[in-house]
């Protein structure tokens, strides 16, 4: 997460959360989630100001995310304890919702096979790739943006904004726009990176809304960062 997109994603999360701060019920649901964004965006950042922060790995930030992914949890259990959000709400559950499942293995199968077919096409080819780049994006991206994002962050705003929507069996309201627009903000506003984010972020949201659970989002991100290498093997 570079310092020019985390500012983009705070000024995009701001300007539409912003209305809600003026009216009473939604109100404390939106600085919870304002507070949440900017704490999860400063702290990959931490690593870099002491020496040696690679401790844990030599070409990505693994000390940043995993500061981000205990504040994430920490923030979760703050939320829960004094807030009154419950750990499902979160999306903190191994339980699928029924009869998601199926359809949502579907969906990712297919999804994940027109992403590598399309990746494939591309021109552009990935040089070597190391066997710590292999862990890191099969562990770190999907785990702790999925937590954060379709996890604390939309059930803070799932709470500020209640109106819903059923898209494909799955429960959307404006919380899903304002996280989706984030996400896609700190990835980088660019034609080339939204072509292949907003696909993703889309399957992510619908997933994680779909079977009520983080486990196949998470899942399907991080087979989703494994499948951009395995295109260009």
């Amino acid at each position: 997460m570079g310092q020019g997109s985390a500012q983009v994603a705070l000024a995009v999360g701001a300007l539409l959360v912003a209305p809600a701060l003026w009216r009473p019920a939604p109100r404390p649901w939106a600085v919870a989630f304002l507070a949440t964004l900017t704490l999860c965006l400063l702290l990959p950042a931490l690593p870099a100001a002491w020496p040696g922060e690679r401790v844990l790995g030599t070409g990505w930030n693994w000390s940043g995310l995993v500061l981000t992914l205990l504040a994430t949890l920490g923030m979760a259990a703050l939320l829960v304890r004094r807030a009154g959000l419950c750990w499902r709400e979160m999306g903190f559950t191994w339980t699928q919702r029924r009869g998601s499942l199926r359809p949502a293995l579907g969906v990712s199968v297919v999804v994940l096979v027109m992403h590598i077919v399309w990746m494939s096409f591309s021109p552009v080819r990935l040089g070597g790739v190391t066997l710590e780049t292999w862990l890191y994006q099969a562990s770190m991206p999907g785990l702790v943006e999925e937590l954060l994002f379709r996890g604390v962050l939309l059930a803070l705003l799932d709470r500020a904004f209640v109106a819903r929507r059923e898209v494909f069996g799955a429960s959307f309201g404006w919380g899903a726009a304002v996280i989706t627009l984030v996400f896609l903000a700190l990835h980088g506003v660019r034609i080339g990176h939204l072509t292949g984010v907003l696909p993703a972020a889309l399957l992510f949201l619908w997933l994680r809304q779909r079977t009520g659970s983080l486990v196949m989002p998470t899942l399907v991100h991080n087979l989703w960062n494994l499948s951009v290498h395995v295109a260009h093997l």
